[in-house]
């Protein structure tokens, strides 16, 4: 087993003490009201991941058609996970309240589910490409990071003390280990490889376009939804950067 792929899942595990933030009332103030901006950054870094695995997955794909189903069929996949637990993600707006213990919990499920996505595509990536890898790491931790500060503000208004939300965040993130097992013995079948890749390229895709780029209906004035295209347009334009400073493979743009 690759020791790249649980050093990455380690440190995005470290990503669930983002909440740690919060205790200090300074720190929670400005998340709140800038946490979109770090949304629509993260949504650029996401482009380029996703558009890296997809040319990965034309490039090994025995055609161009199975590769555009396969990775349609990841992106469907995410489509049905969010529609099942519409409550997972919620990091665009830290304010709004889910302080439910139900909608909690359902949270809490949903997280576990992603994050165990999560680790299969850290080996998929790195099996593939060590800069793919990189690319894929680099764009789940800062996802992880938005994810679980909102996460740690919802369990707040569910109720829990700081040291029980942390905790909670912490195992909770914990299941991309899971993901890691579960890539590792599923990537021992080589014949796989392309149906795993194009599965997570179809699923970050899904994660940008639902989940990340910024919607003009969200946004007040015109002048505040180009200033979030404007940091999507940042956050891709670092992460190209980054990718083709690594130098390996299609991963560079």
């Amino acid at each position: 087993m690759s020791i790249e792929v649980w050093v990455a899942a380690f440190v995005v595990m470290l990503a669930s003490l983002s909440g740690v933030f919060f205790l200090q009332k300074t720190a929670e103030r400005f998340l709140q009201t800038r946490l979109s901006y770090l949304v629509s950054f993260s949504a650029g870094v996401f482009l380029v991941t996703a558009g890296g695995l997809g040319l990965e997955v034309f490039e090994i794909a025995p055609s161009i058609w199975q590769g555009v189903i396969l990775i349609a069929l990841g992106y469907v996949g995410a489509f049905a996970l969010h529609t099942l637990l519409p409550e997972t993600h919620h990091h665009h707006d830290p304010a709004c309240n889910h302080g439910h213990g139900l909608a909690a919990k359902k949270i809490i499920i949903g997280d576990a589910i992603h994050n165990v996505t999560d680790g299969v595509i850290l080996v998929v990536a790195f099996s593939t490409l060590p800069a793919l890898g990189i690319a894929a790491t680099v764009s789940i931790m800062i996802h992880e990071v938005l994810q679980e500060i909102s996460e740690f503000f919802v369990l707040k208004q569910a109720g829990y003390s700081n040291k029980k939300a942390l905790l909670i965040n912490f195992a909770v993130s914990s299941t991309i280990l899971a993901g890691v097992g579960i890539g590792y013995f599923v990537s021992t079948y080589h014949e796989l490889e392309v149906v795993l890749l194009a599965l997570s390229a179809g699923f970050f895709s899904h994660v940008v376009l639902h989940d990340l780029l910024p919607k003009r209906e969200d946004h007040q004035g015109v002048s505040q939804f180009f200033k979030h295209v404007l940091l999507v347009l940042i956050g891709a334009l670092l992460m190209g950067t980054v990718a083709s400073l690594l130098g390996e493979g299609h991963v560079v743009y």
